[in-house]
């Protein structure tokens, strides 16, 4: 199957979007490569920010994230040229692909969205992953990354301006070095923590996104044939799948149409079951008489006898 130039715009923006350049889109009326571009940007910024920050978000959590805005746009556009190729073909039974497809990326979304929802709230759950995140960075000697928060949001030490801050405490100065050296009352954890918690609803954020975005590609009027069920689509108006549809049923009033002749029309029917009726009755007489008949002709013979 040929690769269509919708599938050649999604991944060029996808690409672009992450150079912070996202490219136009071939048609003014297009806006799913603009959009999933800035999904895409969107998760990059948050894997960015927990990269930078140390964050304790697993780091498959962003990559998958940043992942799914080109892969959607890519596999939901194949399985839809593909699903259109068919049905043109008269082969409808692509539907169970298209629906798997659709299923899986539900799946998908909802997982991604779930596991960024575990670090959103309460606010209270998340103190211990921050503290066991700082921990092993301290045990570590990771002086760089702790200074990196610390410079990123003008503070010392977690809990306090003393509780394991950097510069690390030696021979050469005591606990408070960082409050001497950089001036700070402040500690790390309630801007750490609101980090976390901005950089969480980000991708929360972007999964939910893309599953809008497939709902209102498929409820359009462009793609709802694509993936309709061949039984409920309506018919077409030459019958060899013609692009005009018509309905299933027609209605058309009685006076106009007597006026045009058509056979159609509701007086014609009208007049048809009368006729029928009147013939119903005369045959129903015709044989009553007859009955009738018979039975007086019976009578007569008695009577002779």
């Amino acid at each position: 199957m040929a690769i269509t130039k919708r599938q050649i715009t999604i991944v060029l923006s996808v690409l672009a979007s992450l150079a912070h350049h996202p490219p136009k889109p071939p048609h003014s009326t297009n806006r799913s490569p603009q959009y999933l571009a800035a999904l895409s940007s969107l998760a990059a910024y948050a894997l960015h920010s927990s990269h930078v920050y140390s964050l304790p978000i697993p780091d498959i959590i962003c990559a998958l994230t940043l992942a799914l805005p080109p892969l959607a746009g890519i596999v939901l556009e194949t399985v839809l040229t593909l699903h259109n190729t068919l049905a043109q073909k008269g082969q409808l039974h692509s539907s169970r692909l298209f629906q798997i497809t659709l299923t899986a990326f539900c799946i998908f979304e909802t997982v991604l969205a779930t596991l960024a929802g575990t670090h959103i709230s309460p606010p209270g759950s998340l103190d211990c992953a921050l503290r066991e995140r700082w921990t092993e960075l301290f045990s570590a000697k990771e002086g760089e990354k702790i200074a990196r928060i610390q410079d990123g949001f003008e503070c010392c030490g977690l809990r306090s301006v003393r509780d394991m801050a950097f510069p690390f405490p030696d021979a050469g100065h005591g606990s408070e070095a960082c409050v001497v050296r950089y001036e700070r009352d402040t500690a790390c954890m309630d801007a750490w923590r609101g980090e976390e918690r901005k950089v969480a609803i980000m991708l929360l954020v972007v999964p939910l996104a893309v599953f809008v975005w497939k709902v209102a590609i498929l409820l359009s009027p462009s793609s709802s044939s694509a993936f309709l069920p061949s039984a409920i689509r309506l018919p077409s108006e030459d019958g060899q799948g013609g692009s005009r549809s018509r309905g299933a049923i027609e209605y058309h009033d009685a006076e106009g149409v007597a006026e045009e002749g058509e056979a159609d029309s509701v007086r014609a029917e009208v007049n048809r079951l009368n006729k029928d009726s009147n013939v119903a009755s005369y045959v129903e007489g015709g044989r009553v008489k007859a009955k009738n008949g018979l039975w007086q002709d019976h009578e007569n013979w008695r009577e002779t006898q």
